[in-house]
C-alpha cells in the first residue's frame, strides 16, 4: 500500500520502488498522498517495528514533499523549515545512498534547491558532484538538476568555489573513462553498446537542427551507451566536431569564466526553460567581435535559441532585428570558413530556413539558398546520411519559399542544383514539403496540395495530411481529405487523440459521419487496445457521435467493443454514455446498452432516466420486467403505464418510509410529481409531512410547486393559476410555510406569462423586490417605479407574491431570481433593462465574494 500510493503520487516513479499494481490504473494527473503515506508508515512501524528499504524510500519522498512546501520559500529561516529539512535529510540518509539509482536522489536535490538557501544549495551541489563522479551514466533527471543549478547560479549567488567544484567534474569527464576509478570504468564498460540503426536518420550522429548539434556535446560529456564511433563520413565528421568543441570549451587550461559561460550555453540548449532563453539571448557576444569558426558552439547555441524562441513566441520587431544581425554576421563567416564540414553547417542553414518561414522573410530565404549553393547541396556518393541531410535541407527551403508566397513549383526548384530535383526524388520532396508546411500554415498547405497534385507527381498523403491538420486544430480543412481515407485502427487512434483533448462533444456533422463510418468498419472485425488512453478516446468519440447525430453508430460500436471485451468500458464511461443517450432522447439505444449487462443496475439507471424525462412507455415496459418492483425506477415506469396500476401505492409507500434519507424523499417526490402529476404528489405530501420538520416540509412543498411550473404544458393563465392554487392549498390545509425559494418559483411561473406581464411590468416587479431588501444600485429602485405600481406588480391574480422576512442568500435566492429577470427582459426585447440587472448582479457577486474572503480570513 505504501508503494502503491507513493507511485500514484509522482509522475515518474523509479522502477526499483514502483508498485506493479499502478499499471492497472488510469494514467491521470498524479495526486499527492504524502500525508496518508506518513500515517501508513507510522502505523506499520508501530505494529511491526520493521521498515523495508522501499518503505524508507517513500518515507523520504514524503518528508521531501514537506520540506519543499511553498511556505518554506517565504519563511526560509524559521525553525519549522529547519526541522522539516532535518527530517527529510534524516530519512534520506537512512537509504543506502550508493546502491540506489541516481534518479532516486533527484527529489531530495530539488527540495534543497527549492529552499534557495546557501547551505542547502551547497549540500545539493556536493551531492550532485558526488553522483556525477560515481556514475559515468547520468540520468535525465540528474542532468535536469545540473542544468537548473547552472542556469540559476546568478540568482542564487552561487559562490565561486562551487562553480570550480562543478567545472572539475566536467573537466574530469573530458577523458572518459580514463580518470575514473576501477569501479567507474567497470560501470562504463557495462553500459549497453550503441545499437546499429536501421536507417541513416536513426543514427545518434544524424543532425538536422542546431539543437541536435548541441546534443552531440552532451553525448560526449554524459554518455548513455558505449559509443561505437561508426557511421558514414558525414556522421564521423559530426562526431569529430563534437569532440573537438567539447575539449576546447572545457579545457582545464582555460579560465573558469570561459568554461562556465560555455556550460551555461550548453544548459540553455538542452532545457525547455523559455524564461532563461529570453533573458540570456541578448547577452550573446556579437559574431564580429571574435570572428570564430562558422560552427563555433556559441554560434550553434545562439541559432538554436533563436529558433526555439520563434517557435514558442513568434517574432517581434526586436527579435527580427537580432535574427537579421546574426544572419549577416554568420553568413560572412560561413562563406570564408573552408574548414567547416558541410554536415555541421547544414543543420544551421536549415535553422535559418525555418526561421525565415516563421517570419515570412523572402529576402532571408533568398540569402539562405544563395549560401547553400556555395557547396552545401553536394555530398559524397554512398554517404546516405549526407544525402538525406541534403534532401531534408531542400525540403526546408521549399517550405520556406512556399510559406513566403512563392507557390509555383518551376520557379522554386530553379534555385536548386539539377541533382537535387531528380525525377525519382520529386515525390518525396513534394510530400515532405506539403507536410512541413502544415505546421506553419495549414491553409497554405491545403491550397498547395490541391494545386500541385493537378500536374505534379504528388503521392497520396491524404492520411498524414489529414492527421496533421487535426493535430493543428484545423478539422474543418481535414474533413474533405479524411473523407477519402481508408481508416485503420492505429490511424483512427491517432485522429481521436487530438480531438478528444479538445473536450468538445459537439463536433462537425461531416466529421461525425466520417468517424462513425470508420468505427463501424474497424471494430466490426477487431477490438481497440485495452489501454487507459484507448478507453479515454473511445469514451469521448461515443459521446461526440451521440451529440452530433450519429447515435446509432455509437450504440453499434459500443456493442461491438463490449462483445469482444466486456470489461473495456468502466462504470464511469457507461454511466456517462447512457446519460448522454437519455439526454438526447435516444431511449431505444440506451435500452440496448443496458440489456447487454447481466446485472440490473444499468437497466434501473435507464428506467429512472426514462421516468424523469416522461417518454417511451414501451421501452420502459421492456426494461421493467427483469427489474425488481421494489426499486423506485421500476415502480415509476409501471405507474406511467396506467393510472390504476397497483404499483402506485408501492411508490407512495417508498417515499413515506422513515428509513429514507431526506434526499431520497425529495427525489422520490420529484419523480412521482413528474410521473403522475400534482394531485397525487399533494396526497403523498399530506401523508409524509408529519414525519419531517418545518424546513423539510417547506423543501418538499417547493418540489411540488417547482414541478408544477417546470413540467406544465401551458405557460399562461392556467399554469399560474394552478401553481397559486397549489400554494394556497399547501398553506391552508397542510400548514406550509413559504420561504424565499417559494418566492422564486412563483416569480418563475409569472415570468413565463408574457401575454400579460410585459417588459414594463417586469421592471416594476424587479423594483418591488429591490424595495423589499434585495440588492440594487445606489439609493432607490433601479427602474424608478412608484410605490403604488410596485405594490400592484407584487400581486398576481389576487394573490400577493410571498415575501418572507428570512435571511437572503445570494446563491440560493438572489442569483437565480436575477437571472430569471434577465432572461425575461431579453425575451421581451428590453436589452437595456436586462443589461442594467446584469450590472447589479455582477456588483452583488463582488460583494458576496468579498464577504466570503473576509469570513475565511477571520
Amino acid at each position: 500500500m505504501i508503494a502503491l500510493f507513493g507511485t500514484l503520487s509522482v509522475s515518474d516513479p523509479p522502477c526499483q520502488f514502483k508498485s506493479p499494481l499502478a499499471q492497472h490504473m488510469d494514467k491521470r494527473e498524479p495526486r499527492a498522498w504524502w500525508g496518508f503515506i506518513l500515517q501508513m508508515v507510522r502505523d506499520k512501524k508501530r505494529v511491526t517495528g520493521i521498515l523495508k528499504e522501499c518503505d524508507l524510500y517513500w518515507l523520504m519522498r514524503a518528508r521531501v514533499s514537506e520540506a519543499s512546501l511553498i511556505d518554506l520559500n517565504v519563511y526560509a529561516g524559521d525553525g519549522d523549515s529547519d526541522a522539516r529539512l532535518m527530517a527529510a535529510r534524516e530519512r534520506y540518509l537512512t537509504m543506502d545512498v550508493n546502491s540506489v539509482s541516481a534518479d532516486d536522489h533527484v527529489p531530495y536535490l530539488n527540495a534543497l534547491l527549492f529552499l534557495k538557501r546557501e547551505d542547502a544549495t551547497m549540500e545539493a551541489v556536493a551531492w550532485l558532484c558526488h553522483l556525477m563522479k560515481r556514475d559515468i551514466y547520468c540520468t535525465p533527471g540528474l542532468l535536469e538538476v545540473l542544468w537548473g543549478v547552472v542556469l540559476n547560479a546568478d540568482k542564487a549567488l552561487l559562490p565561486g568555489h562551487l562553480k570550480e567544484k562543478i567545472m572539475d567534474v566536467i573537466s574530469q569527464r573530458l577523458t572518459l573513462p580514463i580518470n575514473f576509478s576501477e569501479e567507474a570504468r567497470a560501470r562504463f564498460t557495462s553500459l549497453p553498446p550503441e545499437s546499429e540503426p536501421d536507417t541513416p536518420d536513426k543514427h545518434p550522429s544524424f543532425c538536422l537542427t542546431a539543437s541536435d548539434l548541441a546534443r552531440q556535446v552532451v553525448r560526449i560529456l554524459f554518455p548513455r551507451v558505449t559509443p561505437s564511433l561508426s557511421g558514414t563520413a558525414s556522421q564521423l565528421a559530426i562526431q569529430d566536431w563534437a569532440y573537438s568543441e567539447t575539449q576546447r570549451m572545457f579545457s582545464p587550461s582555460a579560465n573558469i569564466e570561459f568554461r562556465w559561460q560555455n556550460l551555461v550555453y550548453l544548459a540553455l540548449t538542452n532545457t525547455r526553460s523559455s524564461l532563461h532563453t529570453l533573458s540570456t539571448l541578448p547577452t550573446f557576444p556579437t559574431v564580429d567581435s571574435y570572428r570564430p569558426s562558422a560552427v563555433d558552439f556559441r554560434l550553434v547555441a545562439a541559432i538554436a535559441l533563436i529558433e526555439r524562441v520563434t517557435n514558442a513566441y513568434g517574432v517581434s520587431s526586436d527579435l527580427h532585428g537580432v535574427i537579421r544581425a546574426l544572419w549577416v554576421s554568420w553568413v560572412d563567416v560561413a562563406n570564408n570558413d573552408a574548414q567547416a564540414h558541410c554536415a555541421v553547417v547544414r543543420p544551421l542553414l536549415g535553422a535559418f530556413f525555418r526561421v525565415a518561414a516563421r517570419t515570412r522573410d523572402t529576402s532571408l530565404v533568398t540569402s539562405c539558398v544563395h549560401l547553400a549553393s556555395v557547396g552545401f547541396w553536394q555530398f559524397d556518393l554512398g554517404d546516405d546520411a549526407a544525402r538525406q541531410q541534403a534532401q531534408l535541407l531542400a525540403v526546408e527551403y521549399l517550405a520556406a519559399a512556399v510559406v513566403s508566397g512563392n507557390t509555383l513549383w518551376e520557379r522554386i526548384v530553379a534555385e536548386l542544383p539539377p541533382h537535387m530535383v531528380f525525377p525519382q526524388w520529386q515525390p518525396m520532396l513534394l510530400s515532405r514539403t506539403i507536410l512541413r508546411i502544415v505546421r506553419m500554415d495549414a491553409q497554405r498547405a491545403v491550397e498547395v496540395f490541391q494545386l500541385w497534385r493537378r500536374y505534379l507527381p504528388v503521392p497520396d498523403v491524404s492520411a498524414p495530411l489529414g492527421l496533421m491538420l487535426v493535430q493543428e486544430g484545423r478539422a474543418d480543412l481535414a474533413i474533405p481529405i479524411l473523407a477519402n481515407v481508408n481508416f485503420t485502427g492505429p490511424f483512427l487512434g491517432a485522429i481521436l487523440r487530438p480531438l478528444s483533448k479538445q473536450r468538445n462533444q459537439y463536433i462537425d456533422l461531416e466529421l461525425a459521419a466520417i468517424l462513425a463510418k470508420a468505427l463501424l468498419n474497424i471494430f466490426t472485425s477487431e477490438a481497440p487496445p485495452r489501454t487507459a488512453a484507448s478507453r479515454r478516446y473511445m469514451t469521448w468519440v461515443l459521446l461526440a457521435l451521440t451529440c452530433s447525430g450519429q447515435a446509432p453508430a455509437a450504440v453499434s460500436t459500443f456493442k461491438n467493443v463490449y462483445t469482444r471485451h466486456p470489461g473495456f468500458f468502466n462504470a464511469n464511461a457507461v454511466r456517462t454514455f447512457l446519460r448522454t443517450l437519455l439526454r438526447h432522447r435516444q431511449f431505444s439505444g440506451a435500452a440496448e446498452i443496458a440489456n447487454l449487462f447481466p446485472h440490473t443496475h444499468w437497466r434501473q439507471f435507464v428506467l429512472l432516466g426514462l421516468a424523469q424525462r416522461g417518454g417511451a412507455p414501451r421501452v420502459e415496459r421492456r426494461l421493467g420486467r427483469p427489474v425488481r418492483p421494489r426499486w423506485l425506477a421500476a415502480v415509476v415506469a409501471s405507474v406511467r403505464l396506467g393510472r390504476r396500476h397497483p404499483a402506485a401505492g408501492l411508490l407512495r409507500h417508498w417515499i413515506t418510509r422513515r428509513s429514507r434519507t431526506e434526499a431520497d424523499v425529495r427525489n422520490g417526490l420529484k419523480v412521482l410529481m413528474y410521473a403522475r402529476g400534482i394531485r397525487l404528489a399533494l396526497r403523498v405530501y399530506s401523508r409524509m409531512r408529519m414525519l419531517h420538520d418545518t424546513g423539510m416540509q417547506t423543501a418538499l412543498g417547493n418540489v411540488i410547486l417547482d414541478g408544477g411550473v417546470s413540467h406544465a404544458n401551458s405557460r399562461g393563465n392556467r399554469n399560474v393559476s394552478g401553481v397559486l392554487r397549489a400554494l394556497c392549498l399547501l398553506v391552508q390545509e397542510h400548514g406550509f410555510v413559504p420561504d424565499r425559494v417559494t418566492t422564486n418559483i412563483i416569480v418563475k411561473a409569472v415570468l413565463r406569462w408574457p401575454a400579460v406581464l410585459d417588459a414594463a411590468l417586469v421592471r416594476r416587479l424587479f423594483d418591488y423586490f429591490v424595495s423589499s431588501g434585495y440588492p440594487g444600485e445606489g439609493v432607490g429602485v433601479p427602474f424608478v417605479s412608484g410605490d403604488a405600481a410596485m405594490k400592484e406588480a407584487g400581486v398576481i391574480l389576487g394573490t400577493p407574491i410571498p415575501m418572507p422576512k428570512s435571511k437572503i442568500s445570494f446563491t440560493r435566492h438572489v442569483e437565480p431570481l436575477y437571472k430569471m429577470f434577465i432572461k425575461a427582459l431579453y425575451l421581451r426585447k428590453d436589452v437595456a433593462g436586462a443589461r442594467k440587472i446584469v450590472g447589479i448582479l455582477k456588483e452583488a457577486e463582488k460583494i458576496e465574494a468579498g464577504r466570503i474572503a473576509s469570513k475565511r480570513r477571520d
